[in-house]
């Protein structure tokens, strides 16, 4: 069978039973999502036979997909030896123990959303935040006359979490975002910039607002942070040295490094905190940077903190990505895609309307798939020849899936992220949701941008297109 442009019909009924059978596995069968995304590729693939598209087609799509992201997927093991390489070098303690003091009741929720922020931002890792420094602070909140209601609280700590989610150089959101579009990580991180920047200034005076009428005299529990702090002093030496690592990450990132090179900067910064600080042998230090740290305290927020990270820890993250792109070089290879892209892009006649199109297609894709790394890859692949078109830096497409598909996923109820923080803090997403201040303001301040064209991108001697 001779292969062919396929029709409009066909690459809907493609596309779209790719997406019911995802929701469906997902949400109602409740299968793992890399079975869901292998049934969606053999789907994918039959249909496609009705186009004369062969085995050795889907193949090769898969192929070139997988070619494409994988400098991006070798990430994620570089991220995990990040991790485990600044845990046992007393890095990520002691970033948590000098954090804890910055608290006060009076400027609580900007200290609360400025912490989460900047360990966040180092450690590149939401969850992580929230599950270390973000479970402290609600313990210290919950434990106090802070008269500050907890939902608030809870959403300056995943506000913060979630703005260094987006803008860590060794975030995985920020890396497969930038994979993605196939643009390098920094030129996506200063894309950023522009939106998240004014964004966080934003969050912050608001933060400041909602503190100043609910503070009052409050006072909080230091019987809460003591027992952390001395337990982390116990296990580690907090020495000035062990911020070494996060000096030598800064610096590689301003000097525009390759972002390998600087991962690599930063594992070894961290291994030589380990073995010269904390005095871990060779062994030990390899054995983190591998398999994480594994340390027993008889505090659970430390322990939640310690053991974690290593290379091994993200391998289930980097495979699902795998299966994930192939997907995407599959509807490639299809065509699906290329056919619905050329009949939306009647409907976008100015870059308000395609970023605007792209942040609403995001959210439906994380309402679906419940997670947002098939969403930035998919979402990726669909929108990328669009923004060429109009002579758009593939950062503007980068930071538009940020700004949705990663902003959005801790406010959905039944994503994998809205789970772990209502389990972690222990409260429902309709209390902390209304509250995330920054996960509402980037979207918004991405709009304003593309509708003023304030902010806007383009490639070098591309013209500029209608705002």
């Amino acid at each position: 069978m001779e292969k062919k442009k396929p029709t409009l019909k066909l690459a809907l009924i493609g596309t779209l039973g790719v997406l019911v059978i995802l929701l469906s596995c997902v949400l109602l069968f409740k299968v793992d999502v890399i079975i869901a995304l292998t049934i969606g590729i053999i789907y994918a693939g039959i249909v496609g036979r009705f186009n004369g598209v062969t085995l050795n087609d889907l193949v090769e799509g898969m192929q070139e997909g997988v070619a494409k992201a994988l400098i991006g997927l070798l990430f994620f093991p570089l991220v995990g030896a990040v991790i485990g390489s600044w845990l046992i070098g007393g890095t990520i303690p002691a970033l948590v123990y000098y954090g804890l003091d910055i608290l006060n009741p009076r400027f609580f929720l900007i200290s609360s959303f400025i912490i989460c922020s900047a360990l966040s931002l180092l450690i590149g890792t939401s969850w992580g935040t929230v599950g270390t420094a973000g479970l402290a602070i609600a313990g210290v909140a919950i434990s106090s006359d802070l008269s500050i209601p907890f939902g608030i609280v809870a959403g300056s700590i995943i506000a913060g979490a979630w703005f260094g989610d987006k803008m860590s150089p060794i975030s995985d959101s920020t890396v497969l975002s930038a994979t993605a579009v196939e643009t390098d990580v920094y030129n996506h991180i200063r894309g950023m910039a522009y939106t998240t920047i004014p964004s966080f200034i934003i969050s912050t005076i608001i933060f400041g607002i909602i503190n100043f009428f609910y503070a009052g005299d409050a006072t909080l529990n230091y019987d809460v942070i003591a027992p952390i702090k001395e337990t982390l002093a116990e296990h580690f030496n907090l020495s000035p040295l062990v911020f070494i690592p996060p000096i030598v990450l800064i610096i590689l990132c301003v000097l525009r490094t390759h972002a390998f090179i600087s991962l690599l900067g930063a594992i070894a910064a961290g291994s030589f905190c380990s073995m010269a600080v904390q005095g871990n042998t060779v062994m030990d230090t390899m054995a983190a940077v591998m398999n994480g740290l594994q340390v027993e305290t008889p505090i659970a927020e430390v322990n939640t903190l310690l053991n974690r990270g290593g290379m091994n820890s993200m391998m289930s993250s980097m495979f699902l990505c795998m299966v994930a792109v192939c997907m995407g070089g599959v509807l490639t290879k299809t065509q699906f895609l290329h056919v619905i892209i050329e009949n939306l892009a009647k409907y976008m006649r100015s870059t308000f309307s395609l970023v605007f199109t792209t942040m609403v297609s995001c959210l439906l894709s994380n309402m679906m798939f419940a997670d947002n790394y098939l969403t930035m890859i998919l979402n990726g692949n669909l929108y990328r020849d669009m923004y060429d078109e109009r002579g758009l830096d593939r950062s503007m497409l980068s930071r538009t899936i940020e700004e949705m598909a990663t902003m959005s996923v801790p406010m959905i109820p039944w994503t994998a992220a809205a789970a772990f923080l209502t389990g972690t803090l222990g409260i429902s997403v309709a209390e902390y949701a209304p509250y995330c201040v920054l996960n509402f303001v980037s979207p918004v301040v991405g709009l304003i941008s593309a509708a003023t064209g304030i902010g806007v991108l383009y490639v070098k001697g591309a013209k500029k297109a209608k705002a």
